[in-house]
């Protein structure tokens, strides 16, 4: 019936937030969590994922600066659980969440991995991997973890962590590039990774990988800022320096020449992500991080669909 946003809020103002889009209705709701629990969601929401489990519908979330990770009900935005992620006094700083089966895995900024049981809520493990470490999906049965090392410019990180989530052990470390955070695989179950380069002399560039280790890594160096999936084959990439959103075909990986979606109207684009379910790509436009974001929808092919104002900095979408 409608989309829920996350908002990160500005850094250190306590005011991250979720928004819900009605699209019966037309309208937007702010606040959505606050109104529901009498309380802010915390200091920087990163990263929210939709899972179900004995039969009900959760959504987790993480809380960066805050360090907190919040499960909520899906259908009342009611919070379950707060699951605070700390090493003594020391902020472990969750950025990404996935999850597999009845665990959550919670990549964290201080470079470990935080295993959730979902039936406890309770901290089952935690394993070390890189510097930094900002991206992670799930291929073949193993979970892949990016290591950014972005607080230790310039000596960035340029590894993946391969785990088994069922052992919680790195079973190898993949070579990747500098400073690489989003990550995902297509169905021949190579990853590719967005590696944002050092902000001067080394531009961004996507690189693929076999996990297996039988071809050699390709760097494609393109001028991306953020990307997102489409089903297993196809990733959507903007373009900072053309201001646009080109489609990528994995399966060749070739980038169409062809812009999809012209940003160039927005104030600052944030991000993107597409609902594959209903052939959607939304868009972010934190429009000067100080004021609300506005979120743009379109078909794949680009075309207009509607837009509606979330909360600051919208950062990433749910369908329910």
């Amino acid at each position: 019936n409608g989309v829920l946003v996350l908002n990160e809020g500005l850094f250190n103002q306590n005011n991250a937030s979720l928004s819900w889009y009605s699209g019966s209705e037309n309208q937007v709701y702010q606040q959505v969590f606050q109104s529901v629990n009498g309380r802010g969601l915390g200091d920087t929401g990163n990263d929210f994922e939709l899972y179900s489990l004995d039969g009900e519908t959760y959504i987790i979330i993480a809380v960066d600066v805050s360090s907190q990770l919040e499960i909520i009900k899906a259908g009342t935005m009611e919070s379950v659980a707060q699951i605070p992620l700390f090493d003594g006094e020391n902020a472990r700083e969750p950025r990404r969440v996935k999850v597999v089966g009845d665990k959550a895995f919670s990549v964290n900024f201080d470079g470990t991995v935080a295993v959730i049981d979902l039936h406890t809520f309770e901290v089952a493990d935690v394993i070390a991997v890189g510097a930094n470490p900002d991206g992670i999906t799930y291929s073949s049965g193993k979970l892949f973890v990016t290591n950014s090392g972005g607080l230790s410019a310039p000596l960035y990180d340029s590894t993946i962590a391969q785990i088994d989530p069922v052992s919680h052990t790195v079973e190898q470390t993949l070579v990747a590039r500098m400073n690489s955070a989003d990550i995902v695989s297509n169905s021949a179950g190579y990853l590719y990774t967005l590696s944002r380069g050092n902000y001067s002399d080394t531009g961004p560039a996507l690189v693929k990988i076999d996990p297996t280790g039988v071809f050699p890594k390709k760097v494609i160096s393109w001028p991306a800022l953020a990307m997102t999936q489409y089903n297993s084959d196809w990733l959507y990439l903007y373009n900072q320096d053309e201001k646009g959103i080109y489609k990528m075909d994995l399966t060749t990986d070739s980038i169409y020449a062809e812009k999809v979606i012209d940003c160039a109207t927005y104030t600052t684009f944030y991000d993107l992500q597409v609902d594959s379910d209903h052939q959607l790509i939304y868009t972010f436009d934190a429009n000067s991080y100080t004021n609300s974001s506005i979120v743009r929808c379109y078909g794949l092919d680009g075309t207009y669909k509607f837009q509606f104002t979330a909360g600051l900095n919208g950062t990433g979408m749910i369908v329910l």
